[in-house]
């Protein structure tokens, strides 16, 4: 009898053993996830500054008020020359330009004259410090003081090579903001443009960088377009 009670007693015994420790897991759980839970209800703070504004700037390129580049010429022969004034300038611009480059199109009529890069079209650019003074149409004279401009860093370029590759202007004083540049643009066909009908009877036609028995410049008509393009100076920390 005695024994038997002592295994219930044991048996007891471990009952309220196994409570306990499920209690103290399940207590160790709840904790576990109060953590858990609570994580995300920590102290927190915040400020703001400002506030900034950021405007971005403008670049401004304008032809005038002079220009005389519509102006057209007929009937001219190797060796002429074509003169035409072009005022240049940013005002009214915010950045300052790195650059401005000058291309040429033909994109209404082209022929040999702009197509050519050696017998036909030249450029020159000439920049006064004062409005250039008209005399007649295609002649210009300057009361300050006169100054070559270059293109691409040469003094003269040919209109075809600049229908594909635009040519940097320099020095302008339309590079800096609100600058304005009086400038003339003169037009030479070489004098060594060849052109023969007794040798090529079709006028305007033969091969490119011809000579008097392959090539006519005779006869040619092109309408040229002048694009002059400001690109941004270089970027600057602000």
């Amino acid at each position: 009898m005695s024994d038997q009670n002592q295994a219930v007693e044991v048996t007891a015994g471990r009952s309220r053993d196994y409570r306990k420790i499920a209690l103290s897991i399940a207590l160790l759980l709840a904790a576990g996830a109060a953590l858990i839970g609570g994580a995300f209800a920590t102290f927190t703070d915040s400020v703001t500054a400002g506030p900034q504004a950021i405007t971005s700037g403008t670049i401004k390129l304008a032809v005038g008020p002079v220009n005389d580049v519509a102006t057209g010429a007929t009937n001219i022969a190797a060796g002429d020359w074509i003169s035409r004034e072009a005022d240049l300038n940013s005002g009214g611009a915010t950045i300052a330009n790195k650059e401005i480059t000058l291309k040429f199109s033909a994109p209404v009529t082209k022929s040999l004259l702009d197509e050519d890069p050696n017998n036909g079209l030249q450029v020159s650019v000439k920049a006064c410090t004062v409005a250039w003074t008209k005399v007649k149409v295609g002649e210009y004279t300057c009361s300050g003081s006169a100054t070559e401009v270059k293109i691409g860093g040469a003094a003269t370029a040919a209109v075809g090579t600049l229908e594909s590759t635009p040519g940097a202007l320099t020095p302008l004083n339309s590079l800096a903001t609100g600058g304005q540049d009086y400038l003339v643009f003169t037009l030479t066909l070489p004098s060594t443009a060849p052109g023969n009908l007794g040798e090529v009877p079709t006028p305007c036609s033969g091969a490119l960088n011809g000579n008097e028995k392959t090539e006519n410049l005779e006869g040619c008509k092109s309408t040229l377009t002048y694009t002059f393009q400001a690109t941004q100076r270089a970027a600057i920390p602000q």
